[in-house]
């Protein structure tokens, strides 16, 4: 069970739990005016308020009007001295910002030469930046290259004072005088200017910070609680998470009982390797002791008792997190998980546990929604309905895009129940960990629902300080009716709104209803429904409330009564909440609340959904198999799959026949009717699969359709005159809606594998309108050979357009690209097995592998090559006899690199086998640093000498090792003793350094039994990048082996390359020193390293008496001073 845990680690794995840009469009340019009314502006001009003048890093003065409500309008700008012919554009941004950019700004800018921020009048003035307050402007000018000239000079220019240097942007903080801005300027932004010509290419502000943590209690109420005495003191709050680092300050004094459930169930917990649960923790309970109170927690005085049900990694499992629960249920009245599992529909084992729980201690289990960002991603066991399941918002009240949304799943019930801050929050720092963003020594800034989900447990706290006697229902019932919702963002994205403590701990008022979601089926109408809603005084005073309900759509819809409550003290009282089925139209989701006014501020707050299904219709499908006898359900050897496809929404409804019929129930619109059809073969034999489509159907009322399996023909492909023997067939199509990108999902697909002879296709009878991608594959073989050489083998590969096709298919053989294959043996008695798959117009194909074969071997293979892609795989066994399969060596590549009509030659499995860097089966890079934050690191350790294969990463057999170990700037970040790991990285500039060994297990893997490998870089976040490959690089050797990858016991030479990264920037080779050993690397010599072809020859001299094995060592450094040192042992033998 994996931790994205809130805040989004990794990707989904099967069964695993898993604990923003802006953007600012540019508007027309508006001409400089002295000071007075903006341009554009009413007749009354800027709002009242002062006055401000702020100069800008061009020399330009701006001044400004700051409202009372603090939005900032432009009142004028003066041009520096010298510009008076610049113009200036105002960017849009959030009401109340402002933006201004001169015009020769607008093209650094663009290309992020310059930090927006310098430009951001508005947060200018908000930092103290304006001319009233600073007559200086603080700038950090930085390289993309060390060393870089302009920065080196002796004096700051322009009457700067240099504050600091600043290596991780190779650059330096300045502090510029903005009486001379406009000379500065000069130095940075004209053509051929001294300083950008002397390496500065990026100019920031030097911005002020600050952290989250301090601000995001605030942002909740916090300080007003505490101001009332509650702090949590005596409540105890259970964290389940990865550990604690028992010595920080801040968590030191606040530790009760821990255990730990991660397989040494028990235990105390003593550390947090990963972090996290200490980061969690302190936002519950932290009392700032390192930080003088700044990132104190929610509730600080709270006993903290952690959980351990996370490894060192983040991982876990969930029986590991079910024990946890039930240890922490029993022993505190509130417990914080911030992690999160799959969506589901509050059914599974972690949601029921909650639900159990709960209800057995009157425990609160606050849960984090997840971090996938679309509808209905809630995930477990947030799901659960005692759950207090929470979003994120950042410090603006904003839901965080990747927050994860409702509906619950099945019935569409509201989730989350509410927000909390979650966006660059400050806690503390495990030791020995950095987290996302360091902040000093002791603290670090992490985003997401992780840290949501603890502001609430601490909030909990606080109230079950206040209010003892109350029990989870109760505690969750005040905090979910008094959040403060958010205009703009519905029940489905924030549930009651965001958290608000000073008002959970003022009022005395409380809904016991949570947020409720009606699902409605049929078209409009119908009988009133009605949901209640109960309010419950726990005050000493008599109470009144008004009730409305707020809603944007569907007026008349709802309604509640009655209009005004009064409850005595202690009481509680119904209302009713009444939905109109007449007023809410097909296919309407619809969300809003019933809000109960009260005396001071007070505010009851319910959230509600409403959905209705679309107009629907019967859809009746009678089919029939190749026999003609009427479909049936599927059996072990005949298995169908049909569906209805919405081609709009992608929808798919699969339809189960009995007795040749099939009827669903489906929303009008467009629809493909698809897929395969079986036929049973006779008694034991294989069945027999029609591919069909009928596509772009208008159903708009009831509808019968038919499909009749002995429409298809089958399929077939051949070569003229070519004498072959089918081993494998396949077929698949794929239809998009017109218009659509090549590469967007598919509206109704289907893919059947099976043996020749067994597959058959129903033509398309009409034109369609839409694009049908049609790919089948098939894999033949040549007659047997009488000369030792493997027979022949044909991989044809088939495209077409525009519907199903006529199924027989033809490749000429001047479209085929021939392959002279050797497959070389690592030591006598192995075999080899080989496969490739294709895809064309985003269609995958598939084939059977086909028999292992004795290593070593040659045969020719002919592949297809046109407009497709191919992956081809190769794996070295254990040698006959063994009953199970043991791969020892595996290769692949991601492309057949030859053209049709050309012969070329292929190596498979021959020395040298290790380090390489091309790009994997997707063409992406395996080292590389995405745009979340992190490092994606997969190392390719056993790549044979062929350009363009790629060794598997991962360990073949169980005793197998493995270590990854990651350092930034000299320290720790991380390691791994998995063949690939992911490290959370701050986005600045930093020197990095990459450690992985392998070790493979003999008796098996004769060659290449020791690889390691230690890479140097650099690298810094790129903007709004996706993936970006690492500047890294590998020494590969092809050495003159025969088929059993042995060399002569003499002078010989080897052919070696340094493989930059795909996708990396290109950077020459600096140096490159070899050094040879014939002993497993007990001692080692000089190999001379000579240039010659593109690449190097390397000339190896073996000793009399040399070992019976050649290993390697070499190191390389690249121009822009990133380096490899790698070492093989056994990289080869020597012939008897």
């Amino acid at each position: 069970m994996r931790g994205t845990r809130g805040y989004g680690r990794r990707g989904r794995w099967p069964g695993a739990v898993l604990g923003a840009a802006l953007v600012g469009a540019l508007a027309a340019p508006v001409g400089w005016a002295a000071p007075g009314p903006a341009a554009g502006a009413g007749a009354d001009g800027p709002a009242p308020g002062r006055a401000v003048q702020v100069t800008l890093v061009t020399g330009d003065t701006v001044t400004a009007h700051v409202g009372a409500d603090g939005a900032v309008a432009l009142a004028g700008v003066r041009p520096g001295p010298g510009r008076e012919d610049v113009a200036f554009v105002q960017r849009s941004g959030a009401p109340g910002s402002l933006n201004l950019v001169p015009s020769d700004a607008v093209g650094p800018l663009e290309a992020g030469r310059l930090d927006p921020r310098l430009f951001d009048v508005a947060g200018l003035i908000a930092q103290g930046y304006d001319d009233a307050h600073t007559a200086e402007l603080p700038l950090i000018l930085g390289s993309q290259h060390a060393g870089a000239p302009g920065l080196a000079a002796a004096a700051p220019p322009a009457g700067a004072t240099a504050v600091r240097p600043l290596e991780s942007v190779h650059g330096a903080a300045l502090r510029a005088p903005k009486a001379r801005a406009g000379e500065l300027w000069q130095l940075v932004a004209r053509p051929g200017a001294s300083l950008a010509a002397g390496g500065v290419d990026k100019v920031w502000l030097d911005g002020k910070v600050r952290a989250a943590l301090d601000h995001s209690t605030a942002q909740i109420g916090a300080p007003q609680a505490w101001r009332s005495g509650w702090t949590g003191k005596g409540v105890k709050v259970a964290v389940l998470d990865s550990g604690i680092d028992r010595g920080h300050p801040d968590v030191a004094g606040s530790l009760g009982e821990t255990s730990d459930f991660t397989g040494d169930a028990g235990a105390p917990v003593s550390a947090d390797p990963d972090g996290h649960g200490t980061h969690v923790a302190s936002i519950v309970a932290g009392t700032g002791a390192a930080s003088g109170g700044r990132f104190k927690g929610v509730a600080p005085d709270a006993e903290l008792l952690v959980g351990r049900v996370l490894n060192d990694e983040g991982n876990g499992q969930e029986s590991w997190v079910l024990q946890g629960m039930e240890w922490a249920a029993a022993r505190a009245p509130i417990v914080n998980m911030s992690l999160t599992g799959d969506p589901t529909d509050g059914s599974d084992p972690m949601a029921q546990a909650v639900d159990t729980l709960s209800a057995r201690y009157g425990t609160l289990f606050v849960a984090a929604a997840g971090n996938r960002g679309g509808q209905g991603t809630v995930g477990t066991p947030g799901s659960a309905d005692a759950a207090l399941t929470v979003g994120s918002v950042d410090r603006d009240g904003t839901l965080a895009r990747s927050s994860s949304r409702g509906p619950r799943i099945g019935d569409q019930a509201v989730k989350p129940d509410l927000t909390a801050p979650g966006v660059g929050i400050v806690a503390a720092r495990a030791a020995g960990t950095d987290g996302q963003e360091p902040v000093g020594d002791r603290y670090t800034a992490i985003s997401g629902t992780s840290m949501a989900a603890p502001h609430v447990a601490g909030a909990a706290a606080l109230l079950a300080q206040q209010h003892p006697q109350w029990k989870g229902p109760q505690l969750k019932a005040a905090l979910v009716s008094s959040a403060a919702p958010a205009a703009g963002q519905g029940a489905y994205e924030q549930g009651a709104g965001r958290v608000d403590l000073a008002r959970a701990t003022a009022q005395e008022v409380y809904a016991t209803a949570e947020g409720t979601g009606i699902h409605l089926e049929g078209p409009p109408g119908g009988e009133p429904l009605t949901r209640t809603v109960e309010y419950h005084n726990d005050g000493r005073e008599p109470v009144t409330l008004d009730l409305a309900v707020e809603t944007t759509a569907a007026p008349g819809a709802f309604a509640v009564s009655p209009a005004r409550l009064t409850l005595a003290p202690g009481a509680t009282a119904p209302a009713t909440v009444t939905v109109d089925p007449a007023r809410v139209p097909s296919g309407a989701s619809l969300t809003g609340r019933v809000r109960a006014s009260g005396p001071g501020g007070a505010a009851v707050t319910t959230a509600y959904a409403l959905t209705r299904e679309a107009v629907k219709h019967d859809v009746t499908v009678t089919a029939v198999d190749r026999n003609g006898a009427p479909l049936g359900p599927s059996t072990w050897n005949a298995w169908s799959l049909i569906s209805l496809v919405d081609l709009d929404t992608r929808d798919a409804y699969q339809l189960n026949f009995t007795g040749g019929t099939a009827t669903v129930r489906v929303p009008e619109g467009r629809y493909n009717l698809g897929g395969q059809l079986a036929t049973p073969g006779s008694g034991t034999g294989a069945a027999t699969m029609t591919l069909f489509l009928q596509p772009e159907l208008e159903l708009r009322g009831d509808t019968r359709l038919a499909v009749d399996a002995r429409e298809g023909r089958q399929l077939t492909v051949t070569v003229p005159g070519r004498a072959t023997t089918g081993w494998s067939l396949s077929a698949g199509y794929c239809y998009r809606t017109a218009g659509s990108a090549a590469e967007s999902e598919c509206a109704g697909s289907a893919t059947v594998l099976t043996r020749p002879g067994n597959l058959y296709v129903v033509p398309t009878a009409r034109p369609v309108a839409g694009r049908v991608d049609f790919v089948t594959q098939s894999l033949q073989v040549g007659p047997a050979t009488q000369n030792g050489r493997l027979p022949d083998r044909y991989d044809l590969l088939v495209h077409t357009t525009g519907g199903l096709p006529d199924p027989a298919l033809t490749v000429e053989a001047g479209e085929l690209a021939t392959l002279n294959t050797r497959y070389f043996a690592q030591r006598p008695g192995t075999a080899g097995e080989f496969s490739s798959f294709a895809s064309a117009g985003g269609v995958g194909a598939l084939s059977i592998g086909q028999p292992s074969f004795a290593l070593p071997a040659t045969r020719t293979e002919y592949y297809t090559v046109k407009d497709q892609v191919r992956h081809s795989f190769f794996s070295q066994d254990v040698g006959p006899g063994d009953e199970m399969v043991h791969p020892v060596a595996v290769s692949q590549s991601g492309t057949v690199r030859c053209a049709a009509g050309a012969t070329c030659a292929e190596r498979w499995n021959a020395a040298v086998i290790g380090p390489g860097l091309a790009p994997d089966q997707e063409g992406a890079a395996t080292m590389a640093r995405t745009g979340d934050g992190y490092l994606t690191l997969a190392p390719q350790l056993f790549s044979d000498a062929s350009p363009g294969h790629f060794g598997s990463p991962w360990p073949l057999r169980l005793e197998d090792t493995v270590h990854l170990e990651l350092e930034r700037d000299g320290q720790r970040v991380g390691g791994s003793d998995r063949e690939q790991a992911r490290f959370a990285v701050p986005a600045a500039d930093a020197a990095y350094r990459l450690s992985a060994k392998a070790v493979r297990a003999e008796p098996w893997a004769a060659l290449s039994g020791t690889v390691e490998a230690v890479w140097t870089f650099r690298s810094a976040a790129a903007p709004g990048a996706g993936s970006t490959a690492l500047p890294v690089d590998a020494v590969r050797f092809t050495a003159p082996v025969d088929p059993d990858n042995q060399v002569p016991r003499h002078r010989h030479t080897l052919l070696t390359t340094v493989e930059r990264q795909s996708g990396a920037p290109a950077s020459a080779t600096a140096s490159l020193n070899v050094r040879v050993s014939f002993d497993d690397g007990a001692t080692w010599q000089d190999a001379p390293a000579a240039p010659a072809d593109g690449g190097y020859r390397v000339t190896v001299d073996p000793p009399p008496g040399a070992g019976g094995f050649v290993s390697l060592k070499a190191a390389a450094r690249a121009a822009d001073g990133s380096t490899v040192e790698q070492t093989v042992l056994r990289a080869y033998r020597l012939a008897p």
